[in-house]
């Protein structure tokens, strides 16, 4: 099915178009569900505690250790527990505050407000006592309530001045009215919605339906693992909603719905944690992922899988079909089984903490049942491991790298880069990988353009040359490429640089059936100067072309990215040092190396007017003299430049104080009717 998916998300063009696929591939909704997601693994220390006091009165139950007074640490683990749901509430108002840019402060209040007022509608009882798990408020609470803030802040904010020292105590003042509208609101959003719940409910209980045990027992089920996969306590939702009497229910001589269900479907708890545990350590490719497995294991063992659900499972849109579904497979296994091989029950009551193996063994005085157990938990692991398996070569960046190439039409002409860098850290990896499944789904030949920004000549005041730079279409709207940052940190520059020399070579092709036959700048990332299959590449786009390539000095350190500058020179490319002056800007470069042109950096033309600014300037550009380098000044934005510029002999100006960067069918009428002394 994942091959499915991704065939699905990545290769099919027409489908990419449909409605359904749209929605779920929308930025919006997918950015949602990252927020949960990192909201729930922020709360994971807490799950482990929790984990942890729950498996100590297991343990201090089973083995009558009197160390630790029984009832004490009972009580101690029921209050802890209790506070799950208020933890998580604050967790997921933090998060999605600051996804959508409000108050992180106000939002975590407003929704541990409208938390408690939900509860006590729901459960009007003094002295209040919270509920166990996570449950539906503790998700609608702080979602809800950050999105009435953001909503209602613009037209209810006091809009006192918040620019003086008195900022953090103005700036709530602004939330006064805000707050209690979205109060309102939120309150009134969940009270509408939980009658119409009630309606549904009332009217239409699946669980009450007159069905077989073993079919209500699988729809149960089945909405149980749903809860689950959105983070809500399933069973007690689930018991909430539609009741547990079927728990109770004698399925076969002395053996109740519930004990086959803890027997052969909670092998581990909730979507059979045991084989998720076996999984994960097979398949598992982040390290912070594996760590946390293995300290699942002695909590996995008495079916407390908490933590493996938060840390792996939660809206991780991978792995809901083996979650929702293995509990289901068996079950209808189980139930075969146990209703074709002859097993006889005893009288043990199985309670939901009993160890797995244990429980089956005791249940039937029999290895046979044991066995069967093991034999479900080899076949829910290999298909986990399949998923999960697929899960990660889905996340890795070579995929990515394949994705993109897809996305731009660049065939695999680059082999994989030694050197692409993994996102390691657990929640930084859900926020990176987010980011770049978000740009590289965006990033297609539709959207992506190649405008020119001329490098004006001021000494002959002419128009020939012209810098090739990337504009991502917005709806209409051009922008920068403000995806480049997270690009060249995942490894996946030289797919990016490939496509802009195509671009480039076709529109050299347009440029020369129209008689015009301008000198184009490439930029070329350190990536893909370390790549000899890239630079081949390039070598062969622009065989015979006008064309200088801009390269960053910290290129230079790597022994392969100047072997490959090199094979530049000796194929007739000039070669432009980019961003001269900012970061790593050394002057045995300018030593050891030959180059056309240097381009000094903004930053320094920004200081131009000031005397040191001044100094550092005329300077740079006399020693680029006497070494016959042409100087370009990148950034030029007003005529004082200009005239300094000038004043110092600088050979080629570039920016604002000219021409932003134009799409590639204007530029040979501004090249044309060019001419400096009209600005």
């Amino acid at each position: 099915m994942l091959n499915f998916y991704q065939i699905l998300r990545y290769n099919n063009k027409k489908l990419k178009r449909s409605g359904v696929l749209r929605f779920l591939l929308n930025k919006r909704l997918i950015s949602f569900i990252i927020t949960l997601q990192e909201a729930f693994v922020a709360v994971i220390p807490f799950i482990i505690f929790t984990a942890f006091l729950t498996l100590l009165n297991i343990t201090v139950d089973y083995f009558n250790i009197n160390i630790i007074p029984k009832e004490t640490l009972s009580e101690f683990t029921k209050t802890v527990n209790s506070f799950t749901s208020l933890v998580a509430t604050v967790s997921i108002a933090f998060f999605t505050a600051r996804r959508i840019k409000t108050s992180e402060v106000i939002t975590i209040l407003l929704a541990i407000v409208t938390f408690i007022t939900i509860y006590l509608y729901e459960n009007p009882k003094f002295p209040l006592v919270l509920p166990y798990g996570f449950t539906a408020a503790a998700i609608f609470s702080p979602i809800f309530s950050a999105f009435f803030l953001k909503l209602f802040y613009p037209k209810l904010s006091l809009h006192i001045n918040i620019s003086d020292g008195n900022y953090h105590i103005y700036r709530f003042f602004n939330y006064i009215f805000v707050f209690f509208a979205a109060y309102a609101a939120t309150i009134s959003l969940y009270i509408t919605i939980d009658e119409v719940m009630d309606i549904i409910i009332e009217n239409f209980n699946p669980l009450n339906l007159d069905l077989p045990g073993i079919v209500t027992l699988a729809i149960r089920d089945f909405i149980v693992q749903i809860f689950w996969f959105f983070g809500i306590h399933g069973e007690h939702m689930t018991n909430a909603l539609f009741g547990k009497e079927i728990l109770f229910e004698q399925m076969l001589p002395n053996l109740t719905y519930g004990e086959f269900h803890r027997i052969f479907i909670n092998i581990g708890g909730a979507g059979i944690g045991i084989a998720l545990f076996f999984a994960l350590l097979l398949e598992a490719k982040n390290s912070t992922v594996k760590k946390i497995t293995k300290i699942s294991f002695p909590f996995v063992i008495f079916n407390i899988n908490d933590i493996l659900i938060f840390m792996i499972v939660v809206f991780n849109r991978f792995l809901f079909l083996p979650f929702v579904f293995l509990p289901l497979l068996n079950l209808f296994l189980a139930y075969v089984f146990v209703h074709l091989v002859p097993v006889h029950f005893t009288d043990y009551k199985v309670i939901w903490s009993t160890p797995i193996f244990y429980d089956g063994y005791m249940k039937s005085d029999s290895y046979l049942i044991p066995a069967f157990q093991m034999l479900l938990i080899f076949i829910d692991t290999v298909i986990y491991a399949r998923f999960i398996k697929r899960y990660y070569e889905i996340q890795s960046i070579e995929n990515k790298k394949h994705i993109l190439q897809n996305n731009l039409e660049i065939e695999d002409e680059i082999r994989s880069k030694k050197d692409i860098k993994a996102f390691l850290a657990n929640q930084e990896m859900i926020e990176a990988n987010t980011k770049l499944n978000e740009i590289i789904n965006d990033l297609n030949e539709v959207n992506l353009k190649i405008y020119y920004q001329p490098k004006i000549d001021i000494k002959h005041n002419k128009a020939k040359k012209f810098e090739a730079l990337i504009r991502y279409n917005d709806n209409g709207q051009i922008k920068g490429p403000f995806f480049l940052d997270i690009i060249e940190k995942s490894g996946l520059a030289p797919i990016i640089d490939i496509w802009v020399c195509k671009q480039v070579k076709k529109d050299l092709q347009m440029f020369k059936s129209q008689n015009f036959y301008p000198e184009i700048s490439v930029n070329l990332h350190p990536d893909t100067l370390k790549s000899s299959d890239a630079v081949d590449k390039v070598i062969e786009i622009f065989e015979n072309e006008n064309v200088m390539f801009e390269i960053i000095e910290r290129s230079f350190v790597d022994k392969e990215a100047q072997e490959n500058i090199e094979k530049l020179k000796y194929h007739n490319f000039p070669i432009s040092i980019d961003d001269f002056g900012v970061g790593y800007s050394s002057l045995e470069t300018l030593i050891k190396h030959q180059f056309r042109e240097l381009k000094l950096d903004k930053s320094l033309i920004d200081e131009i007017e000031s005397k040191r600014g001044f100094i550092v300037c005329k300077n740079a550009i006399q020693l680029c003299k006497d070494l016959n380098i042409k100087v370009v000044a990148e950034g030029v934005e007003n005529k004082r430049q200009l005239e300094i510029l000038k004043s110092l002999d600088t050979d080629y100006v570039q920016g604002y104080v000219f021409s932003a960067a134009l799409p590639p069918e204007k530029i040979k009428l501004f090249s044309e009717n060019f001419d400096m002394n009209s600005l």
